[in-house]
């Protein structure tokens, strides 16, 4: 089933086109990861899409709702759920504390929230109630941030660059969760630049530079797309 679907979506600042008539649809039992060089437009995608910028032009539909435009907590309590680049919690708190605050969030905003318990095991983050998060190994940081997301209950959930800052074991272990959340009825939309991390997770791969879309499909086939191995991953051309 389609959850999201993007048709046409440009975004301007200025005389600069940051988005130019990206289309992009995810179900709600995909992986699919975006890519593209710095200032491709990755991040914007996602800004516009949750509601942190408003479209251009173009389609945002979320189950079959138009949402572009709409505010970003209007999205994230339809469902629509993101994280940011930066690893987010509350630094001088508990792992248990940051739990119980975002358990609360949900359950104000009339989502069925998770039990803060049951979150800090998914992912991995049990026995380490007790510790104060602006302390702990940014690996299990950006786990904790993972678990605030997910205390939202969303549908989907939209991950800029979740890898980000962690070694080879902290993102093995990374992706291990995120492989368990379509299982879990939660679809996963992550940009990211380890292609080994997108290429173990991903059944789609979706490419951008400057702004459009050049290439999407499986990860070995667009890989081998010689577009993308020029403008990407560096190949002569």
């Amino acid at each position: 089933m389609i959850a999201l679907e993007v048709k046409g979506l440009r975004k301007t600042f200025g005389g600069v086109v940051a988005l130019d008539g990206i289309d992009l649809a995810v179900g709600l039992d995909d992986i699919v990861g975006i890519v593209g060089p710095n200032g491709s437009g990755k991040t914007t995608l996602f800004n516009v899409v949750t509601g942190a910028l408003k479209p251009s032009a173009g389609s945002v539909r979320w189950l079959g709702e138009e949402i572009g435009g709409m505010a970003a907590y209007q999205i994230a309590r339809k469902g629509l759920v993101r994280t940011f680049q930066q690893a987010m919690s509350f630094p001088a708190l508990t792992v248990r504390e940051n739990a119980l605050i975002a358990h609360e969030h949900g359950a104000r905003s009339g989502t069925r929230a998770v039990v803060p318990d049951a979150l800090l095991r998914f992912v991995g983050l049990d026995g380490r109630e007790d510790e104060i998060a602006g302390s702990m190994p940014f690996g299990n940081l950006r786990r904790l941030g993972l678990a605030l997301a997910l205390a939202a209950r969303p549908r989907l959930l939209l991950l800029d660059e979740p890898a980000a800052g962690l070694n080879d074991s902290e993102t093995e272990q990374l992706a291990g969760i995120i492989r368990r959340l379509p299982g879990l009825g939660v679809g996963v939309c992550l940009i990211d630049h380890d292609m080994n991390l997108m290429t173990s997770i991903c059944q789609r791969l979706i490419v951008l530079d400057f702004g459009a879309k050049i290439a999407e499909g499986r990860p070995e086939d667009v890989l081998n797309d010689r577009k993308v191995m020029e403008v990407y991953l560096g190949a002569p051309t």
